[in-house]
């Protein structure tokens, strides 16, 4: 991403359930750049890839097939005007406080949950897997300011005809696969500025502002939820 996007924050997403017959789930989710006063908006859903030959239809939908290649998208809109939102329900909804849950954290996150399970099966790895594990893994990463949810609709979020739930002990699998890919990601930019600055010291030049960035990085993935509970654990197991 370059430095304008990486300014983007997530201000909503919105969980919608379709309507007969595929019951298909998605999120809808809401972008704001700090220069812009229009927002703009995604929609991020998992299907089955109808080029892979292996493909099997069920009678349960047209939507749904057996074991094949998962096809996760991000779709991006410049304004609220989407006709696909106006023909499903709403079920739930999480607001953020500004730069609570920058673009880039999402992008991770996404990433992370596609290649978690790259095929799509209709027993466990569905839409209603996908739009479920992200919603939660989201909530639980980045405490939302607020959660709406429909009470009339909530219980069928993440399932088909009442069947399939999502697989809840993923959301905890993925939040250890984004943390190791923040981390990951972390180490890779401390390598390049570290890079950048042996080459700038070897042409006489060097960027004064380049270790502090460093700095800074790491001290807030420091900050980050759950890392600074695991220091203070380490501190007083070894006090003990």
């Amino acid at each position: 991403m370059d430095g304008e996007t990486e300014k983007c924050h997530i201000r909503k997403i919105t969980y919608f359930k379709g309507r007969k017959p595929s019951y298909h789930e998605y999120l809808l989710v809401e972008i704001v750049h700090p220069n812009s006063v229009q927002a703009s908006f995604a929609i991020t859903e998992r299907a089955p890839d109808k080029t892979d030959d292996s493909a099997t239809k069920q009678a349960v939908s047209p939507s749904i097939y057996g074991r094949v290649a998962a096809k996760d998208t991000v779709q991006i809109f410049g304004g609220p005007g989407i006709s696909k939102v106006s023909s499903c329900n709403k079920l739930a909804e999480l607001t953020f406080e500004p730069n609570k849950l920058p673009l880039l954290n999402l992008a991770v996150l996404l990433t992370v949950v596609s290649k978690h399970a790259q095929n799509y099966d209709i027993w466990d790895y569905q839409c209603y897997w996908y739009a479920d594990t992200i919603y939660q893994s989201v909530k639980t990463l980045f405490e939302p300011a607020n959660e709406h949810i429909e009470p009339a609709l909530s219980k069928h979020r993440g399932k088909y005809l009442l069947r399939f739930p999502a697989r809840k002990d993923s959301v905890r699998e993925i939040i250890r696969e984004y943390e190791a890919a923040m981390e990951d990601d972390g180490k890779e930019k401390i390598r390049r500025t570290d890079a950048r600055l042996a080459e700038e010291k070897k042409v006489g030049f060097l960027d004064s502002t380049a270790r502090l960035r460093v700095h800074v990085y790491a001290v807030d993935r420091a900050a980050r939820p759950g890392n600074r509970e695991k220091r203070e654990r380490k501190e007083g197991e070894g006090m003990g």
